[in-house]
């Protein structure tokens, strides 16, 4: 696959699904999902001289090439901003984070771990559906959780994780990640055509992400981050699409431009250190690297048998740390609504969030588990959905769920 960077010039808009009118906001959410990068990396791909050329019929065969992302990336200062610096990867739910009141800019953090149940011992209704609870080492002294804790790790941090996973360690917050992405709320109104005055009552308020990182004074250092995403194109209506070099191009909503670059720079690859373990263990930590879609809410349907596209290991999943869904809809541009016109929302999904961890128990030949870490490397691992009628799964096309892996270093009861 080839390897891309989209770097925004304004303030990116992912909407949010909230309507907009006169005297409303444009909202955004606080990381654009994968079909905002599918669907513009694929109209993108059959753009002619700025309009859609694809016929209705190749308009299925449009939708069926695969691009995976987004994921998070630095750009080298100093260049043409078409090379990466380095990576952030969502933070790993299985990572707690608490202040250290002596020590500014420094936080503790604490592996959160799966337990096994005493006798007579039971929490909801987990053990009935064959998964553990899991729970922070304890503290001698509790305190609140950490209330800005980094949202994003730098991909040298999070190998490290993924790799060694420190039950208890102390970080420097600036140099260890970055933050949620900051928000910039810009304000609107319309103007009367050939006069230069506004409309009264017209006016709105947008507010999109900045992909500027915060410098040591605390102010932005222009263009900084990038959205990365991958796609080997396709062939369509006889014709073979790739994404153009060096273009800049709306993306998002409001239609804000954005620079579109082919880079020769690499996703990372699976360590080593990990794959070994996975084979020498026969269990795994599954991190999401983008939201999924399960067809059962947070644990995956596949759960007992063998990950989607995957052969010759079957993966057990035993327990998860899940935050709240996410929850996304869109528009469909070719079904037809009530009218009998085209365009209509898309059914909302409640997504599993990006960072969020499975601890998987496997069954399989060592070889096969190592061919098995390969493939699942940052390769989607969302549900097939029956009702989309594409093999892969639409979703998995879109990029929902990429996978990275990490050992699990508790012994076996």
């Amino acid at each position: 696959m080839n390897t891309y960077l989209i770097e925004p010039r304004d303030p990116l808009i992912a909407r949010d699904g909230r309507p907009a009118g006169i005297g409303g906001a444009f909202s955004t959410l606080r990381f654009p999902p994968p079909s905002v990068l599918a669907g513009a990396v694929r109209s993108r791909m059959a753009m002619k001289d700025g309009e859609l050329d694809c016929a209705e019929k190749d308009l299925d065969a449009l939708l069926e090439i695969a691009v995976q992302g987004p994921l998070l990336a630095g750009i080298s200062e100093g260049g043409d901003g078409a090379e990466t610096s380095e990576w952030f990867f969502p933070a790993p739910r299985d990572a707690a984070w608490f202040p250290q009141p002596h020590e500014s800019g420094h936080a503790r953090r604490l592996a959160v771990e799966p337990v096994t149940l005493e006798e007579g011992e039971r929490i909801s209704d987990l053990e009935l559906r064959g998964l553990r609870p899991v729970v922070s080492p304890p503290l001698e002294a509790r305190s609140k959780p950490l209330s800005t804790p980094p949202a994003f790790w730098r991909w040298s941090e999070f190998e490290r994780w993924l790799t060694h996973p420190e039950r208890d360690s102390r970080v420097e917050i600036k140099t260890f990640g970055l933050g949620p992405l900051d928000v910039e709320s810009r304000s609107h109104v319309a103007l009367a055509p050939g006069e230069r005055v506004g409309v009264d009552g017209q006016l709105f308020t947008t507010r999109g992400l900045r992909f500027l990182a915060k410098t040591e004074n605390g102010k932005l250092a222009p263009r900084r981050l990038a959205l990365s995403l991958r796609t080997a194109g396709g062939e369509v209506g006889g014709n073979t699409l790739k994404l153009p070099d060096s273009v800049l191009a709306p993306l998002g909503g409001d239609r804000r431009l954005a620079r579109w670059r082919h880079t020769s720079t690499a996703w990372p690859s699976i360590p080593g250190a990990v794959q070994a373990a996975i084979v020498a263990t026969k269990r795994a930590r599954l991190v999401l690297a983008t939201p999924a879609w399960f067809a059962d809410g947070a644990i995956p349907r596949w759960s007992g048998q063998a990950i989607p596209g995957t052969t010759g290991v079957e993966a057990h999943v035993v327990a998860a740390a899940v935050a709240r869904p996410e929850v996304i809809s869109g528009w469909d541009f070719r079904a037809a609504n009530a009218n009998g016109r085209r365009g209509r929302p898309k059914p909302t999904r409640r997504l599993a969030p990006a960072g969020s961890v499975y601890w998987l128990e496997l069954e399989g030949s060592e070889q096969d588990l190592a061919h098995w870490c390969q493939t699942i490397w940052l390769q989607p691992v969302s549900d097939d959905d029956p009702t989309d009628g594409v093999s892969p799964s639409r979703c998995r096309l879109d990029g929902f769920g990429l996978a990275t892996l990490g050992v699990w270093t508790e012994e076996k009861p």
